[in-house]
């Protein structure tokens, strides 16, 4: 990535929102959710009071820190404003159970809308972030982090509805987490606000990704850059890698497990691209030969205006130009299963 971190922020003040807002969409890979429904709170709350960044071995290493997120359908989220309170409520929740203090709030991914919310619950609880979150993008599953390739617990772990009703779970496997949160979010009506990996800032700063933050505010500065006065120069600014440019051609919807697709014909040359997409992008073919996948980010956008699409955005003969972005975190070979092409049913060869 085309971005220079060296100079990492102290505080997230309201000037640095919109660039981590624009950084959260790219990283989004084409998912989630509707990064606006917390930006302009954001703006609002370090307005107030500037949240303090801090990478997690800049801390003290018996530090508790204490991860948040939003689960739900992203159109149930943006009908409903977000709420830092329930997600105050939810990191306490935990901490009463383990027992302790909230001594930073970690980023569960720092793709999409959940980039901010980590922020937002710092803004409440008047503590930290930290400089970094467990994905390094957006994933559709709360198992695909880091912590979980290290073999780390996502519980205990909390929700909390609009209501103010609260579920604790104080163990369990992946998968039954999984289930259980995704079925607790629909009885509180389509979304909560959710605490898990509770964890120390001495784990994070081994096992982490360290300062995705500070990383995504660059991505962002650079995708707002007036000089970015084209796709190419845009792209070139990011640091990625132009994969394809075309029109689409024909979309088979997402239905249940079975993953959804986009193909792209460009009328020139008669290339075709086909994109797989769950919430998410996950991979790219060329003519059959696989370009981009998963863990990568990849980025579907409208030449017209230069704005990144959701995969819920995309519409038939709409023109598109597709990049990738590389990894904020070299995941080893055994995070495959993970975070890889295979974990969502993709049988794809290696990418060129």
């Amino acid at each position: 990535m085309a971005t220079d971190l060296s100079d990492v922020l102290p505080r997230i003040r309201a000037e640095h929102v919109d660039a981590l807002a624009a950084g959260a969409v790219l990283l989004g890979s084409g998912g989630g959710g509707d990064v606006s429904v917390g930006r302009q709170l954001l703006h609002r709350l370090v307005r107030e009071r500037p949240v303090e960044l801090r990478p997690a071995d800049e801390l003290a290493p018996d530090t508790l820190v204490i991860h948040v997120c939003l689960v739900g359908g992203p159109d149930v989220i943006s009908e409903r404003l977000v709420d830092p309170d329930d997600l105050a409520v939810a990191a306490q929740a935990v901490v009463d159970h383990l027992g302790g203090q909230v001594g930073a709030v970690g980023v569960l991914e720092i793709g999409g809308l959940n980039g901010l919310i980590g922020v937002l619950a710092a803004a409440r609880l008047a503590v930290p972030v930290v400089d970094g979150d467990l994905m390094g993008r957006a994933f559709p599953l709360i198992d695909q982090t880091t912590l979980a390739v290290d073999g780390q617990a996502i519980t205990p772990m909390a929700l909390v509805s609009p209501a103010g009703d609260i579920v604790l779970m104080t163990t369990g496997s992946a998968r039954a987490t999984q289930a259980i949160l995704t079925s607790t979010a629909v009885a509180m009506g389509g979304a909560a606000a959710v605490a898990l990996y509770p964890t120390s800032a001495a784990t994070l700063a081994r096992v982490g990704i360290h300062r995705s933050i500070s990383a995504c505010i660059a991505l962002g500065t650079a995708y707002l850059d007036p000089r970015a006065t084209d796709v190419r120069a845009m792209v070139g600014l990011l640091g990625g890698r132009l994969l394809f440019d075309g029109r689409v051609d024909e979309i088979r919807p997402r239905r249940g497990t079975e993953l959804g697709s986009v193909t792209l014909a460009d009328p020139v040359s008669g290339a075709t691209a086909r994109v797989d997409h769950r919430d998410e992008f996950l991979a790219v073919s060329c003519d059959g030969l696989t370009v981009a996948a998963t863990p990568d980010v990849v980025v579907a956008l409208d030449p017209s205006n230069r704005s990144p699409l959701r995969t819920d955005q995309v519409r038939l003969g709409q023109p598109l130009v597709l990049f990738s972005l590389p990894s904020l975190h070299p995941w080893p070979a055994e995070a495959a299963p993970i975070v890889g092409p295979a974990r969502f049913g993709l049988d794809l060869e290696p990418t060129t």
